[in-house]
Parts: C-alpha cells; sequence; structure tokens
C-alpha cells in the first residue's frame, strides 16, 4: 500500500535559521518559502487559525524535507533527548563523515559527539555515525556506509 516517502517535516521556530542550516550548512536546495492561510490546511491540521510559513526542501534520491513555522498559533519548545517517546531524528548517508564533521564543526554546527565507527544497524559493513544538534533541537544523524 505505502509506494514510498513523499517527505520528512518538522516544526521549527525560525524558518530563515532553519534554511540557513539545512541550505547553507548542509548543502540541501530550497524552493520559496510559502504563506499558507488556508482552511483546508487548517482542517489538516487541526488547528483553526493556523498560520504558516513552509518550505521544501530537495533531498539527493528524491524525498523532501518540509519545514513548517507556525506563525499562529505560536508553539512551545519540547524537549528532543533521543530517548524521549516520540523524539525523531533524520539521517543522511554521506560519502566522508570525518571530513564533513570538520567542515560543520569549523562553522560552529553542535555535535553531540565525534564520528563513531561501528558495525552497521543492519548487520552488514561498517558505519561512521555522528549526531548533531540543528536549530530547534532537531537530531540530524550523518552517516557513512563502508562495506
Amino acid at each position: 500500500m505505502i509506494r514510498l516517502v513523499d517527505h520528512f517535516s518538522f516544526t521549527v521556530g525560525d524558518i530563515g535559521a532553519a534554511l540557513d542550516f539545512f541550505c547553507g550548512a548542509l548543502g540541501l536546495s530550497a524552493g520559496p518559502v510559502m504563506e499558507v492561510r488556508d482552511d483546508n490546511v487548517r482542517r489538516i491540521v487541526g488547528l483553526p487559525d493556523a498560520e504558516l510559513r513552509v518550505a521544501l526542501l530537495d533531498i539527493p534520491g528524491g524525498s523532501r524535507i518540509e519545514l513548517i513555522q507556525y506563525v499562529r498559533p505560536e508553539g512551545k519548545r519540547v524537549d528532543t533527548r533521543p530517548c524521549d517517546p516520540g523524539a525523531a531524528h533524520i539521517a543522511f548517508e554521506v560519502s566522508d563523515v570525518a571530513r564533513l564533521y570538520r567542515e560543520l564543526s569549523g562553522r560552529g554546527v553542535t555535535f553531540i559527539h565525534p564520528p563513531v565507527w561501528a558495525p552497521g544497524n543492519d548487520g552488514t559493513g561498517t558505519w561512521g555515525v555522528c549526531y548533531l544538534r540543528g536549530p530547534d533541537g532537531i537530531t540530524v544523524e550523518l552517516v557513512e556506509k563502508k562495506a
């Protein structure tokens, strides 16, 4: 029944800062920011007075990330520790995790740890993995897979 992943979505406090991170630091590309004040969208999200700013970012391979800033109603920050039920992260496969770690660290990106090499969680090869914090505490995982 499910055919493919269309997009992943993150709610952010400042869409400009989120775009700076995902496009400026991670190199993704984005379409224009859309201002959304639509009754259908309000019904979909279950907020009758919702006003949103939305941007779609292209991920290599065909999926997208949707960034949503709720202008109204204003949301509240939530704890995003990996152990909290409902917490999520997005993982990007990269070609050189150590180089990317150095480059992003030099740009002020906050990492939870430097790359760690361990057996892949799919039971094959070795993976170099590190977690970093994006805007609003979004957890991003960088993974380099070696056979």
